[in-house]
């Protein structure tokens, strides 16, 4: 993230910060029976708009995707399909997830921006509570997409992500783990 979303890895930006961009995963996965890389994986039309816009802010080298039986997930890691939800039993724990966050150097990036639906955005938060929410205040998947859909057109998408996080954050940033 040329300032932070999840679906790639990190990404040194012309200022000597770094930013990150992470995305949901997909409910919707490729049928194949052998690892496949994340990028083909996941097929889903939320995922794809989701990635297109953290690609849009971060590039494609700053971008991670949040998986709910994985966590943190580059874009060429090799996964075979799977069913898991965050909030879910077996879903990837809040320690976990801020294991993989610091050894991927997601703790020490410049930024954080995470897309997605409540719960991915929710996990991210868990693990770093100034993750930028551009998503929240949304009343539904079709503000979700307008959104996604107004970010990869911007000319400075990044500015328009911060432009649309709304005031104090209204969810809180565990309730995505509750059984």
């Amino acid at each position: 993230m040329i300032h932070g979303l999840a679906y790639g890895f990190l990404r040194h930006a012309a200022q000597d910060s770094w930013n990150l961009r992470a995305l949901p995963c997909s409910a919707a996965k490729l049928a194949v029976d052998r690892p496949t890389a994340a990028r083909h994986l996941y097929t889903g039309s939320f995922h794809l708009m989701s990635r297109r816009a953290a690609e849009r802010i971060a590039g494609t080298a700053g971008v991670l995707a949040l998986s709910a039986l994985h966590g943190f997930v580059r874009f060429d890691d090799e996964l075979l399909p799977y069913e898991q939800r965050m909030g879910t039993h077996g879903h990837i724990s809040v320690e976990q997830l801020r294991a993989q966050a610091a050894e991927l150097g997601i703790l020490a990036a410049h930024s954080l921006i995470a897309l997605g639906g409540r719960a991915s955005v929710n996990a991210v938060t868990a693990v770093r509570s100034d993750t930028l929410r551009p998503l929240d205040g949304c009343r539904g998947i079709g503000e979700q997409r307008s959104r996604l859909a107004r970010l990869t057109a911007a000319a400075d998408p990044l500015h328009l992500a911060r432009a649309f996080e709304t005031g104090p954050r209204r969810h809180s940033p565990v309730s995505c783990w509750a059984y």
